[in-house]
């Protein structure tokens, strides 16, 4: 269970829907040990995680799932040649060239398993999860390459072809790559989600959630604004909650600004001891 990230994580950001879990099961007994109900319904996978981050838990099998590439970009089914060549969209002219079609097939990653079913629901509720998925807008995206990078370093990992911007974006690629990847959707999930044109999608291995929500709190007073703070510290059951300091007035530029004057007041302190060395050396 995650139950303190993922409030921690929500109430920093001020994210409005759940953070969602993904737990990949792997044969019928891990299927039917999974405590929650099953889905019952034939959509897309993009808005089975839609669902999710609106407080539903369930699991969900082949049968369930209403589109051909997310099952096998998620491996509920086996992949082919024409769809890894690049020639189903090819065909339908989205690629200037065969060439370039290949290559952003190449690109939009399948994961090589084969599934029985799939855990989806609010990160909280899971007792364990393989892969973690949020919306946002971008402002929280910053925060979260922000917070990303206060643990892991610059964020590299984006990538995606504008396709398959959840099954594969936000569920594939970072189970294959063990990193974060960002996604602005595709079409077909915008649509099927009713999701508007602010919203923006990340996606990440469950190995890195608490890293990631640690630079987020340990990031938050240096980062936000005072505008930003109050919304966040009006989000609070305490001030203290976060278990990070929420200091008004408080930026990184203020930081630098005292860590340069105490620099100059060292130097200061240096010079005068350089002096006063010289100073004993003459009178000895």
């Amino acid at each position: 269970m995650y139950n303190l990230e993922v409030s921690n994580m929500t109430k920093a950001l001020g994210l409005e829907r759940e953070i969602v879990g993904v737990r990949f099961l792997y044969n019928w007994a891990e299927y039917e040990d999974t405590k929650c109900e099953n889905y019952g319904k034939i959509t897309r996978f993009c808005l089975m995680t839609k669902n999710a981050s609106n407080g539903e838990h369930f699991k969900c099998k082949l049968e369930n799932f209403g589109c051909g590439r997310s099952r096998k970009a998620l491996g509920l089914d086996e992949n082919d040649k024409l769809t890894m060549s690049g020639q189903v969209f090819y065909s339908c002219s989205l690629y200037s060239t065969r060439a370039v079609a290949k290559k952003a097939q190449d690109a939009t990653l399948f994961i090589e398993q084969e599934l029985y079913g799939i855990e989806i629901g609010p990160l909280n509720e899971l007792a364990e999860a393989d892969i973690v998925i949020f919306y946002a807008n971008a402002y929280q995206m910053m925060r979260i390459i922000q917070g990303y990078t206060y643990n892991y370093g610059p964020y590299k990992g984006l990538n995606t072809v504008g396709n398959q911007g959840v099954c594969s974006d936000l569920c594939a690629r970072p189970f294959v790559t063990n990193d974060m990847n960002i996604s602005f959707l595709c079409e077909g999930a915008r649509r099927a989600c009713k999701f508007n044109h602010d919203v923006i999608g990340v996606g990440l291995p469950i190995g890195l959630f608490k890293g990631l929500v640690d630079g987020v709190l340990k990031t938050l007073d240096l980062i936000e604004n005072d505008n930003e703070k109050e919304k966040i510290l009006g989000r609070l059951n305490s001030k203290d909650e976060l278990g990070v300091a929420i200091n008004m007035g408080n930026y990184y530029g203020v930081a630098c600004g005292k860590w340069y004057k105490k620099k100059k007041e060292d130097e200061k302190r240096y010079e005068e001891f350089l002096k006063a060395e010289a100073s004993n050396a003459e009178n000895s």
